[in-house]
């Protein structure tokens, strides 16, 4: 487990408007041990009791998941709710049986005190396990007027409720109350009873939302004055729509297939309503991902943007792409994830760069030549050759130099220093 303090990406935008002048910013990196008392009782989630009762674990005891979404309580925010994820390790690439099983979900919620290295936990009800216990979903944490939210999209996972059961992406936007749902848990394992938790989660159903494997991206709308809108914005950036149990071809298997989104996706942050409901949701195609102008010819649109499980963080763009109000604007960069269409399994290893507010993207040049850029605007030639996959990333922002740095920890790499 890897303990790390960062800022999101809202709080790192919105300092553009801050005075000309670096302050030091202390942040440390932890690894703590899982010190696990004995190696026959295995992951954590098979301890969690199946009848819903919440129960707290000896100390320094903490769950084996990957491919999780997080989020911190606002009040204490040393404590932290894991949510969904996958209990094995590295899948394996044969087809002799599928890779991704109902049993190594995680169908529990996780509340890691950093404070106290206390774990308690409690299994998500039935009616909610499957589509909340998903394994890569987009995800962002919102807190506003007092609400703090974890908003989780899509994510894949198995679904026992269709005809023929197996593994989906799900059309979900989950909404957890997280201040409310962590106090639940903590409260009900003092006395090992069942915490509320069906009422902390709401959820609404898009196609659109039918995502794993991308990224999401909150926009506040306190950045108005360069990104023209009135409302707080989520981006849902690039990933993958996949159905089937990734591998196995014995009797009953269900071929796998998969259709990458090639586009980022934007639509307003929801906010429940006076009747405490999730309200309808209109999502939109940033009009740089479905131009039709030459530049996005079949290698930049169909090759470039079929990215998944990567690493999206955000950036300033340059003050000269703004020539009307001479400000850096506030944009993402699309860094590396998989795979090449080439045949290499080989992972991207140039980034994409586009503008909240201008629906501008730029795409790397094919194989090393210049980069294609809509409206004149380019970057300079970089291969990332390390932390490929999704990992943990710090954000830090120069106001002096106008400059966000983005420090990436850990995750899967192509290439090794030697």
């Amino acid at each position: 487990m890897c303990e790390y303090s960062t800022i999101n990406h809202a709080d790192v935008l919105r300092r553009h408007a801050a005075p000309k002048k670096d302050a030091a910013i202390s942040f440390t990196v932890r690894l703590v041990e899982n010190k696990q008392s004995s190696p026959e009782k295995g992951i954590l989630g098979s301890e969690v009791p199946a009848n819903g009762a919440a129960v707290t674990f000896d100390q320094h005891r903490y769950p084996k998941l990957q491919s999780f979404k997080s989020a911190s309580h606002s009040m204490t925010p040393n404590k932290i709710l894991l949510v969904g994820g996958r209990t094995a390790g590295l899948h394996g690439f044969g087809h002799e049986k599928p890779n991704f099983v109902p049993a190594d979900q995680n169908y529990a919620l996780y509340v890691i005190n950093l404070a106290t290295n206390i774990t308690t936990a409690a299994m998500l009800p039935t009616a909610l396990k499957e589509s909340v216990g998903v394994i890569n979903a987009q995800a962002q944490q919102v807190t506003k007027s007092g609400k703090n939210y974890l908003y989780v999209v899509g994510g894949y996972g198995w679904s026992s409720t269709i005809k023929v059961p197996v593994n989906v992406t799900y059309p979900m936007l989950t909404m957890i109350s997280v201040d409310e749902l962590i106090d639940s848990i903590e409260a009900a394992a003092k006395s090992k009873a069942i915490p509320e938790i069906s009422r902390f989660i709401s959820q609404t159903s898009n196609q659109a939302f039918q995502i794993t494997g991308g990224e999401m991206v909150f926009v506040p709308s306190t950045l108005s004055s360069t990104v023209p809108s009135s409302v707080d914005t989520f981006y849902l950036v690039v990933g993958q729509h996949f159905e089937g149990n990734y591998g196995g071809t014995g009797p009953g298997a269900v071929p796998d297939k998969f259709k990458y989104t090639r586009s980022v996706l934007t639509f307003p942050v929801p906010y429940l309503d006076v009747n405490g409901k999730i309200p309808s949701i209109e999502v939109t195609t940033l009009n740089a991902f479905n131009c039709t102008s030459s530049a996005h010819n079949k290698f930049s649109l169909d090759t470039q943007l079929s990215r998944r499980d990567l690493n999206v963080v955000p950036t300033f763009l340059p003050s000269s792409f703004d020539s009307i109000t001479g400000k850096a604007l506030p944009g993402a960069l699309i860094l590396s994830g998989v795979f090449q269409q080439d045949g290499s399994h080989s992972p991207f290893l140039q980034p994409i760069v586009f503008s909240f507010n201008k629906d501008e993207i730029v795409l790397p040049g094919q194989h090393g030549q210049p980069n294609i850029s809509i409206h004149s605007f380019s970057v300079e030639s970089f291969f990332q050759l390390y932390n490929n996959y999704s990992c943990a990333n710090i954000q830090l922002f120069s106001a002096k130099d106008q400059a966000i740095y983005n420090v990436l920890l850990g995750g899967v790499s192509y290439f090794f220093s030697s």
